[in-house]
């Protein structure tokens, strides 16, 4: 340790295209605490490599579940959070090393810079967000809800500025397909956060949580991005309602095919029957 009482604490799962990046800017703590998540394309070699505590924990499909696991593997006063697809920039790096010499508050909240499709517009519906990965051990509570697990437990925090250049570069959707498949695999928790609903599902409620993000694209949208975004990201509502809707049914999908297969079953049985 060098004095700094920094720990940083990274989950991660299959993510060998960034997470040394992620590894290098968590690196500045005292030590680093990775927790993967069974990986199977190099990313667990890295992680161990780069770690001073590297354990591996069973597969989930989101972070939340490892989150307050992960956190408790850490030794140091203050602790900075990061999935493996979040890096700091040299500015955020230099912030958290200052706040925690010379701290204003218990958490800091830092502002969150979406890579979406590999790029960035701050025009675009998701800039500025700020996320609390900077905090003193006991300041945050973590729950398994998707997009909703991380609580202040204390009202002394600190929100910087966009203005100062720091910020966590959040590299997760590369293209549309890594978005759709995280929309599915986000969407299928049962307990997680969002503001659709079933009832949502009308035509009237799917066009409105389209429009939603559609109505921040501003006129000037020569290359489509921002157009491509905001889809994407009333794409995840809209499937997260559906999924809502779904849950209400009196059968499941699965359980209408059974019945299908076996009336069809009857059929061939009696087919069969009437043949021989």
């Amino acid at each position: 340790m060098n004095g700094r009482g920094l720990s940083s604490v990274v989950i991660t799962y299959n993510r060998i295209d960034v997470v040394e990046t992620c590894l290098r800017s968590a690196r500045i703590a005292d030590e680093l605490v990775v927790v993967d998540k069974g990986s199977t394309d190099g990313t667990a070699e890295i992680a161990q490599r780069m770690a001073d505590r590297f354990i591996q924990v069973p597969w989930t499909p989101t972070v939340e579940e490892t989150r307050a696991e992960a956190i408790a593997l850490a030794s140091a006063p203050w602790i900075l959070s990061l999935d493996d697809d979040e890096c700091l920039n040299g500015k955020a790096a230099e912030l958290v090393l200052s706040a925690i010499r010379e701290p204003e508050g218990s958490i800091y909240y830092l502002p969150y810079r979406h890579h979406i499709l590999g790029k960035v517009d701050e025009r675009a519906y998701y800039w500025p967000e700020y996320r609390p990965s900077l905090f003193r051990r006991g300041a945050m509570t973590f729950t398994s809800v998707v997009h909703g697990g991380v609580h202040p437990a204390t009202g002394d925090k600190v929100v910087i500025s966009p203005d100062t250049g720091a910020a966590i570069l959040h590299l997760s959707h590369k293209d549309a397909a890594t978005w759709i498949e995280k929309t599915n695999r986000y969407t299928s928790r049962p307990g997680r956060a969002g503001t659709a609903k079933a009832g949502d599902v009308t035509p009237d409620g799917i066009m409105a949580l389209m429009q939603a993000y559609m109505a921040k694209v501003p006129p000037d949208d020569p290359d489509g991005y921002l157009t491509a975004v905001a889809a994407l990201r009333g794409l995840y509502d809209v499937v997260d309602a559906i999924k809502r809707w779904e849950a209400e049914q009196p059968l499941t999908g699965q359980a209408r095919f059974a019945q299908i297969c076996e009336q069809l079953n009857a059929e061939y049985d009696a087919l069969q029957a009437r043949l021989h």
